[in-house]
């Protein structure tokens, strides 16, 4: 088994690869452009606003496993250069840490602060992201 997929912890930024097929999106169309691995193996993708998301898994475990290493590694070579992405691309990479927040303490009145924990979970990261949003439209407006 690759030590890439089991043990791994790494944090990793590299420019997306150019689309092939002449859209303007790469592998599940999304534009990937910060990832990290928590210590507990989940891989979180940085969103536009700063915050971060779970990424979502899109592979065949099961296909994957009853393949040899040698088989995984000719379609992963396969699969890179249709991409057009160099084979020592993470040669490339650079490891990155999400930036620290700040702790703070802010009074909210009571129906925002439920209506934010309606949302579901991150009401933190929504506040923050709500905020950044009001921000740079300041910024915009000067």
């Amino acid at each position: 088994m690759s030590p890439s997929r089991k043990g791994a912890r790494i944090s990793a930024s590299s420019p997306p690869a150019e689309p092939t097929d002449g859209s303007n999106d790469t592998l599940s169309g999304e534009h990937i452009t910060r990832a990290i691995m928590t210590t507990d193996g989940r891989v979180l993708i940085e969103q536009p606003d700063g915050s971060y998301r779970p990424a979502e898994s899109q592979t065949d475990w099961a296909r994957l496993d009853a393949m040899t290493e040698e088989e995984v590694e000719r379609l992963a070579a396969e699969d890179m250069a249709e991409l057009g992405i160099d084979p020592d691309w993470m040669d490339h990479a650079k490891v990155v840490s999400p930036r620290p927040k700040e702790r703070v303490t802010v009074r909210l009145d009571s129906d925002i602060l439920e209506w934010l924990k309606a949302q579901g979970k991150g009401y933190q990261t929504r506040i923050n992201a709500i905020l950044r949003a009001y921000v740079e439209s300041q910024k915009e407006r000067r």
